[in-house]
């Protein structure tokens, strides 16, 4: 569509990039935002704001008159898009059993495609070869759809970008009223504001919904001294990033950091460069190539449902395994290797990055306790989208300065992986999985205690 846009209204150099990437930029400032209104007024109220951002601006992208009208709602789209995708992670974390947490989680991010399958389809219906567009779109501006039922097809045609930008924000308000209907607020969130009640409630509901016979009540909730015992935990955005980077959490916040950054700097590098790469060493056409290696997410989505699913490895471990198999099968990709190796181990990459990726989000989702988790997972994930900024940039640098050699983005990558699965052994000493996410942790503030301790009242 910004390539529509650029013939439609004669983009120069930098309205066209924007139009590209201000998405990005926004959905940047979206995770710092989402971090304080999910921990603050709950991941159901972060979701729901989510939407309607998305659906509103996205709406509004349809009514723009020039560039810079819609880079300024497409900014907004992003920053919608950010604002929700932390609590969605963590609420799916918080409400699902310990032992499906992982493995509901990793099918959660495979099917993300799904999505753009949608605008797939979309592209069909309304405009297959991107063509419809005309300088009478601007004569004003109602929606697409009286138009169509007026001129039929040969709306559709003159101005298709507009109604590809309205099917694009229909599924956010078909999606905001049933979380509006159905979607209930996180009991360990209800339950780290001291708000006990609640949190009774929300668990009945659960349990009506799932046709359990009886409440499976917490620990917390079982004594009138436990629930005395509770105390509200608001922590503001300062208070939350004063803990991250303090000495019981900064090695863990600063290491995931580092691996959400190696996350997004691997996964969308490589969608940037594989086409390039595939070019100039595949034996097929980089459009079939492309097509094998984006068939490969689905086993990358299996594997990690497998490793979520046996109990003989951890996330930490997880994490390192992947991240040393993918540097591994890396070097496959060098010059020095050879030709044979340049394309089988591409499709490794892609396979096992995926699942590193899955493990880096299920973990950092994990590690945070309840009363800041959407803020320090919203930093984690700011970083990494300065990684899948960076990566086409240093691609592109490099890949010039050294006459069309991949070897020092492939280096990087390696360098990063390696890093990261090694290091993770020895910085992250919180191993998560099969454990309760710790309803019942009370941070102080200030910083005081011990990494990983759970204050907690017995029955």
């Amino acid at each position: 569509s910004a390539t529509m846009l650029h013939d439609h209204w004669g983009l120069d150099p930098l309205e066209h990039v924007l139009i590209v990437h201000i998405v990005f930029i926004g959905i940047i400032l979206g995770h710092l935002l989402g971090g304080t209104i999910g921990d603050l007024y709950g991941r159901g109220p972060a979701i729901l704001v989510s939407y309607l951002m998305i659906g509103g601006f996205g709406l509004a992208t349809a009514a723009a008159t020039g560039p810079v009208m819609m880079i300024t709602f497409c900014f907004f789209v992003g920053v919608g898009s950010g604002i929700g995708f932390l609590s969605v992670h963590i609420l799916i974390r918080e409400v699902c059993p310990t032992h499906h947490r992982g493995t509901v989680s990793s099918l959660m991010i495979g099917f993300m495609p799904l999505g753009e399958l949608y605008a797939a389809v979309g592209v069909l219906l309304i405009d297959p070869n991107l063509e419809g567009t005309s300088g009478h779109c601007e004569l004003g501006y109602e929606p697409s759809i009286i138009h169509v039922v007026k001129e039929g097809a040969a709306y559709r045609s003159r101005c298709s970008w507009r109604t590809l930008c309205e099917w694009g924000a229909l599924p956010a308000f078909v999606f905001f009223t049933f979380s509006f209907l159905f979607l209930y607020e996180s009991p360990h969130w209800l339950a780290s504001q001291g708000r006990t009640e609640e949190v009774e409630k929300v668990l009945k509901t659960i349990t009506v919904q799932n046709r359990m016979t009886s409440v499976l009540v917490p620990r917390f909730l079982t004594t009138a001294s436990a629930r005395e015992s509770m105390r509200a935990q608001q922590v503001t955005f300062a208070q939350a990033v004063a803990i991250l980077f303090s000495s019981v959490y900064f090695a863990t916040t600063v290491f995931m950091m580092f691996a959400h950054f190696t996350k997004d700097f691997c996964v969308f590098g490589l969608a940037y460069v594989f086409p390039q790469f595939f070019a100039a060493h595949g034996t097929y056409s980089p459009g079939i190539e492309l097509t094998i290696t984006a068939s490969l997410a689905l086993p990358g989505v299996v594997l990690a449902v497998l490793i979520m699913r046996w109990d003989g490895i951890g996330h930490i471990q997880a994490m390192s395994v992947t991240a040393l198999a993918s540097a591994l099968c890396a070097v496959g990709m060098l010059e020095a290797a050879p030709d044979l190796l340049s394309s089988p181990m591409a499709y490794c990459v892609k396979f096992l990055t995926l699942a590193y990726f899955i493990v880096v989000v299920v973990y950092t989702a994990e590690v945070f306790e309840a009363a800041f988790r959407n803020t320090a997972v919203g930093l984690c994930t700011c970083v990494g989208r300065v990684g899948s900024i960076i990566a086409p940039l240093m691609f592109e640098l490099t890949h010039d300065s050294s006459g069309g050699s991949f070897d020092i983005f492939l280096l990087c990558i390696i360098t990063f992986l390696t890093t990261v699965g090694i290091l993770c052994n020895f910085i992250l000493t919180k191993e998560t999985k099969g454990r309760s996410l710790g309803e019942t942790e009370q941070i102080d503030v200030e910083t005081k205690g011990e990494y990983g301790t759970m204050k907690e009242e017995k029955a």
